[in-house]
């Protein structure tokens, strides 16, 4: 694997290339990088052209001025497939990852080999609480009262029992907390820079609302899959919702697994996609 940079929308996006063939784009979570998807890249690269991409204000890649937003992503991934000229490209994200695929296959119209999702981001709907939800999604007309809360959830992310709990929250049930994703993790949290963009995303959530991402769009053949024990998108509250809402008809729950099933059991996910890339 070669990491590199690309100039997209005056932004230094990090990705890494691997193998040769037919493009496949991995697409990571919020607050993550590439590297939750290294045992996927690592197996399919034996197979096809394998790339795994930092979004904006994460991993190696710069931070923008203003919101990471879908929309933001979706521009980020369509000129990625652009300039390295990838011709019907394997789609393969989670969370906000899965997001910015599933718009960018809707709302660019463009076109694919095919789609999977996983976990994908519930929008403002990751709020429990609905009074929470129109605070956070009404801030950006309230310049004051926006500065205000984003201190308040820097020093809530930083200087907090949660900080230390950030990481745990992302895998299953039983954390192996010296994995090296972990530690990736952990290491991270120390970087203002993600920091800062993990606070920008708290924002910019809304944006990713599934029901405004769908809204008046064929919803084109995908694979949706769920991990059992979730903690940021739940099963029952989200990956029920969102398999109605996108007329799923090939679903997979991965067990014993949390957001990042992908890196948990990675022999587990790479059968699973390897069996939907199989179906004609």
């Amino acid at each position: 694997m070669t990491e590199q940079h690309i100039k997209i929308s005056d932004l230094a996006i990090n990705y890494v290339e691997a193998g040769s063939g037919e493009p496949m784009l991995f697409l990571h979570n919020g607050g993550g990088f590439w590297y939750s998807w290294e045992y996927q890249i690592e197996h399919f690269s034996k197979s096809y052209r394998v790339f795994g991409i930092d979004w904006p204000g994460f991993g190696k890649s710069s931070t923008p001025k203003g919101m990471i937003s879908l929309e933001l992503l979706t521009q980020v991934l369509a000129e990625f497939i652009e300039k390295l000229e990838l011709k019907n490209p394997i789609l393969i994200g989670n969370c906000i990852g899965a997001s910015a695929a599933l718009n960018y296959v809707i709302q660019k119209n463009r076109n694919i080999k095919k789609l999977i999702l996983f976990n994908p981001c519930p929008g403002s709907l990751i709020f429990p609480l609905k009074p929470l939800r129109n605070l956070i999604s009404s801030v950006h007309v309230k310049p004051k009262r926006k500065k205000f809360l984003e201190r308040f959830f820097t020093f809530l992310f930083t200087k907090t029992p949660v900080k230390t709990q950030f990481p745990k929250v992302l895998f299953g049930k039983k954390v192996d907390n010296k994995t090296p994703l972990f530690l990736r993790y952990l290491s991270k949290l120390k970087d203002p820079q993600h920091t800062r963009s993990r606070v920008n995303l708290f924002f910019s959530v809304h944006t990713f609302n599934m029901d405004l991402i769908t809204k008046d769009y064929e919803i084109p053949e995908h694979l949706l899959v769920w991990s059992r024990h979730n903690k940021v998108t739940l099963l029952k509250r989200h990956g029920n919702v969102h398999r109605k809402l996108l007329q799923t008809k090939n679903f997979e729950i991965v067990e014993n697994t949390g957001h990042l099933c992908m890196y948990e059991q990675p022999e587990k996910v790479n059968d699973i996609i390897a069996s939907y890339l199989s179906k004609t």
